[in-house]
Parts: structure tokens; sequence; C-alpha cells
């Protein structure tokens, strides 16, 4: 395993933009998370601080969609410095806001913005490691690395959050993730010689099945509403462990808690992408959706903040095989020429999940207390698995009759913590390759 990601370091570049898009994409970890500590510390209301980092992250997943395909046209070092200019300029517009007692329109007006012009880096970096791969496993190995800087990050960046909120003050993860985002982008916008060549509008004037919608192949609407559930998961969960946390009188610990979910993504991430996997895909995204509602059973009743990490960090590791099923099952689905259109589709249900999510979890715990809130993300993983079981039927059909694409170029950015699509085949490979 070390031997593959060593080979994906040593292309022409990889280290370079691989760790500015380290910098660029740890604010993604950080900044809905600042909000909702900012709002609810600031006005005590979980409702609102749900609903302002849920307009964040429904402006960065429509934003996602459309800079994406400009950055496809244009090219990244065209536009990536002035989306991340904007990006920080609606950040900070936002921290001013709530520091004056602006009204809340005005708030969502700057928060709107922020997420609108975040870029899309994540997108960015694969399309980059796409280009410089000369084979299949380099892509392979370049795409399990970012999967695991994916799950790094995310262990990182609430850890970050939380201590320069409670110990420095609570606008600054906001504002240094808007420094953060600058600073990465300037860096991997300035690295000309690995972005890929602007050629979008080239593949656009071609005819042909591209024009088709992705979401017209069988199985992947329902992709989209399963990956709506899983999102709402991550949502709910995220602000159920901060109130969790203030109210138990540790609200530092959120940062840990939400840190030990991401670890724990990452460990089953881990193992189960390392291990080829006989069970037809339709089916692990319904069993592994299953058992992440499972995992999230006792988190209603627990009542101190070590049982509550103990339980996230078991629960985190049924995140990370749920998402590879699901991404996986995509890539099968779509034919490859609409391949990036079909994973936004999937990539966007969990953005939509997480930002429905995090504005019902609030406006449920202030309504009827955290353990209400916490049996969210069991009811949104039991709405997915019933979703993937209801279409077990249609979903097999359609993955049978298409075959399995080689490691795919995944162009969306991750909402959440989770391996990219390309690290699991459900039956092993008919033409010698591995």
């Amino acid at each position: 395993m070390l031997t593959t990601y060593r080979q994906a370091l040593a292309l022409p570049g990889a280290r370079a933009f691989s760790s500015s898009a380290f910098v660029a994409r740890l604010p993604i970890a950080m900044i809905g998370l600042g909000i909702v500590l900012l709002i609810s510390e600031r006005t005590g209301s979980y409702a609102l601080a749900g609903v302002l980092a849920a307009t964040f992250q429904v402006g960065a997943a429509v934003g996602g969609l459309v800079t994406s395909r400009w950055m496809d046209q244009v090219g990244q070092a065209r536009l990536l410095p002035a989306l991340a200019g904007l990006h920080a300029l609606g950040l900070i517009a936002f921290v001013a806001a709530v520091e004056t007692d602006q009204p809340v329109a005005v708030q969502l007006v700057a928060v709107i913005l922020a997420g609108l012009s975040q870029p899309a880096i994540g997108s960015m970096v694969r399309a980059r490691w796409a280009h410089a791969a000369t084979d299949g496993e380099h892509l392979r190995g370049a795409f399990a690395l970012e999967s695991i800087v994916d799950e790094l990050i995310f262990s990182i960046g609430p850890l970050l959050t939380a201590f320069l909120a409670f110990q420095v003050g609570l606008p600054v993860p906001i504002l240094v993730g808007a420094v953060l985002a600058v600073a990465g982008s300037l860096v991997l916008a300035a690295q000309r010689r690995t972005q890929p060549p602007a050629s979008g509008r080239r593949r656009a004037s071609h005819g042909g099945e591209r024009h088709r919608s992705a979401l017209r192949s069988p199985g992947i609407a329902l992709m989209a509403i399963a990956s709506l559930g899983v999102g709402g998961v991550f949502g709910s969960y995220e602000v159920s462990v901060v109130a969790f946390s203030q109210e138990a009188g540790q609200p530092g610990a959120s940062g840990i808690i939400l840190g030990l979910w991401a670890i724990g993504s990452m460990i089953g991430g881990i193992y189960f992408g390392a291990r080829r996997w006989h069970v037809p895909l339709p089916r692990q995204v319904m069993l592994l959706t299953g058992l992440l509602a499972l995992v999230l059973i006792p988190a209603p009743f627990v009542r101190t903040v070590p049982l509550l990490a103990v339980s996230t960090f078991l629960a985190g590791m049924a995140v990370a095989p749920a998402l590879i099923a699901i991404f996986s099952l995509t890539e099968r689905l779509v034919p490859a020429a609409q391949l990036t259109e079909g994973l936004t589709w999937t990539n966007s249900g969990l953005a939509l999940g997480f930002s429905g999510g995090t504005a019902i979890a609030g406006i449920v715990v202030d309504a009827l207390g955290t353990s209400w809130a916490f049996c969210l993300p069991f009811a949104s993983a039991a709405a997915a698995c019933i979703t993937a079981t209801a279409g077990q039927s249609l979903l097999s059909h359609a993955a049978a009759g298409r075959p399995q694409p080689p490691p795919a170029v995944s162009w969306v950015d991750d909402p959440v913590p989770g391996p990219g699509p390309g690290a699991i085949l459900d039956d092993p490979p008919t033409d010698g390759t591995k």
C-alpha cells in the first residue's frame, strides 16, 4: 500500500499541488462548524445556527456545480484566485454582520456569497491527479491518497475550529478559514504545469451521449435520494454533538468528538477499501447504510461526553464504507462520458442532505433537546437504507448491464469525510487487470 502512495507522490508536481490543495481544502472542515459555534454562542439559538450553516452548504453545493464547469472551460489558474477572493470576502462580511448585530437577512446574504464562491478544491486536485497519472494503477493510488487526505482534513478541522473558537475567539475559525482558502488557492493556481488543459468548450461542442442528462440513467435518481439520507446523517450529527457538548459544560469537546468521527471513518475506509468484496454493489449500499443506521442507535441514550466520544468513534467506522459503496455504484450506473455529472448528482445529494440535517437538527435541539436531535442521524441513515432496499431490483438490473469502468476522475468536492470513488470493485476483473 505504501508503495502505491509513493508512486503517486512521485508523479511530476504531485507533492506540490497535493500539499497546497490540503491547505486550501482545510477550511471545508472548519467553516460549517465555525458558523454553528459562533451563532449558537452569540444568540443561544441552534435553529438559527443550523439555518445559517445549512445556507452556506446549499450555496457551496449549487456554486460548485457551476464553477466546476467554468473551471473546466477556462482553466484553474484563471478562475481559482477570483473565487477564493470572493469566498474570503463573503466570510469576512458574514463575521462582520454577526459581530455588529446586523439583521439575519444581511447575515444570510453574506453567507450565501461565501458558499456560492467556495472553490471546489477537491474537484480540482483530483482533476490534476488524473492529468498527471500515467496509468490506471497510478490514478487509483492517487485517489486512495486523496481519500486519506480527506479524512485527515476532517480530523484536524474540527479540533482546530474548537480550539480557536474557545481559546482565541468565536469568529476566529471562520477568519482563519478565509486566510487558508486564499493562501492555498493562490499557491495551487500558480502551479500551471500540472493543471488540466482548458478543454470544456471543445468537449461540449461535440454531439453524443454527454448531452443527455445523467439523471436519466437507471438508478441515478435512487442514488441521489440515498445520498440525501446519508448527508442528513452528517449535518444532524454535527449540530447535535455541538449542542450536547455545550449542555454538558464542555463546548470545546465538540471538536474532539467530531475529529474522532472522522478518524473512525478513516480507519473503516482504509480497511474496507483495501479489500475486494464479492457482494454486488447494490446490496453493499443496502447493507452498509443499514449498518450505519444501526451504529447510530446508541447516540440518543448517551448521557456523558466520554461515552459520546466512544460511540461517535465506533459509528464513524461505518461512514466511509457506506460512501465507498454509494460512489462506486454511481460509477457503475452511468456511461463513462457522463461520469462527472453522475457523481455530481450523488455528491449534491450529500451536500443538500447535510444542509437539511443541519437546519432540522437545530430546530429539534431548541424545541425538544439533544436526545431527540440524535434520533435524526439514525432516521436519515434508515431512510437511505430503505431507498436502497426498495430499489434493489432496479439497481441490480442497471448495474449488471454496464461493465465496471476504470478508475474514475472524481471532479466533485466531498462535503463530508470519506474515500473517493473507485476504491472498490464488487467482483474481480476479467481482463487481466488488477
